[in-house]
């Protein structure tokens, strides 16, 4: 748990310390992401009907709606790895690569959108047999603690892989070559605190679950925008996390500076 905690924290201070310097780098990817949050709840609402429907309950979305919503969507995605690029590459790169931080080449998103792209198939293939497990554990009745806890263990073993694969995002952001295989190695000497990493962050997963829906409920342009900014904080956490174990592991780095 220590190592977990030194890990976090060393995150959290990275964005803090110097909050001019990372409002500064990452406000682009900030506001396209934002920006593409408010143009759905204006001109798509209906989408978020749709989606927050009932599992029994089928609604038809408006082809205009529908189009709206892809395109604008997309778009976030896009800007949320615009930001983890933008992350990355401010706090690993040195020297003369800090000035071209600004401005990574198509080459760097392409690479980055790739290898993500692939971390995600991983993690989808990996549903399957935990989705298995959990429905198993949880028997017939999925509701109740049982389900709670077999929910928090699926969720655990999730963000575990998340985080045993993912780094391979920061050295595609700056442009070195991690693949996944290597990615599972480096990381091994942290997989048992990365087991509480994953518990801290389900933690967090929950906490900003309840306050989205405590503070700012319904599908409104505010609370829509509110609800994005809200998970832009807990993605960017997650992203320094990441940023942190590559200079870690791979840079030899102190998780005390």
């Amino acid at each position: 748990m220590n190592t977990a905690l030194a890990i976090l924290s060393h995150a959290l201070r990275m964005l803090i310390f110097d909050i001019y310097g990372t409002l500064r780098v990452l406000m682009p990817a900030l506001l396209l992401v934002l920006a593409c949050a408010a143009g759905i709840a204006l001109f798509a609402p209906d989408m978020m009907t749709v989606l927050g429907a009932e599992p029994d309950v089928m609604l038809a979305p408006e082809p205009a709606s529908a189009l709206i919503f892809m395109v604008l969507g997309m778009t976030g995605l896009l800007g949320y790895a615009m930001m983890a690029i933008l992350w990355h590459r401010h706090v690993l790169l040195n020297g003369a690569e800090r000035a071209e931080v600004m401005r990574p080449g198509p080459g760097v998103f392409f690479s980055y959108i790739w290898r993500a792209m692939v971390v995600g198939m991983v993690q989808l293939l990996a549903s399957v047999p935990i989705a298995v497990v959990v429905t198993l554990l949880a028997g017939p009745a999925p509701g109740g603690l049982m389900g709670a806890l077999t929910g928090l263990l699926g969720s655990l073993v999730f963000i575990w892989l998340a985080l045993r694969f993912s780094i391979c995002l920061p050295a595609a952001a700056i442009g070195a070559a991690l693949p996944l295989r290597d990615s599972w190695q480096a990381t091994a000497p942290v997989s048992g605190p990365m087991w509480a990493l994953a518990l801290l962050f389900s933690g967090l997963n929950t906490i900003f679950f309840l306050l989205t829906g405590i503070l700012m409920p319904g599908a409104n342009v505010v609370s829509i925008v509110g609800q994005t900014a809200i998970y832009l904080i807990e993605g960017l956490l997650f992203i320094s996390v990441l940023t942190t174990l590559y200079g870690h592991l791979m840079e030899g780095r102190s998780l005390g500076q």
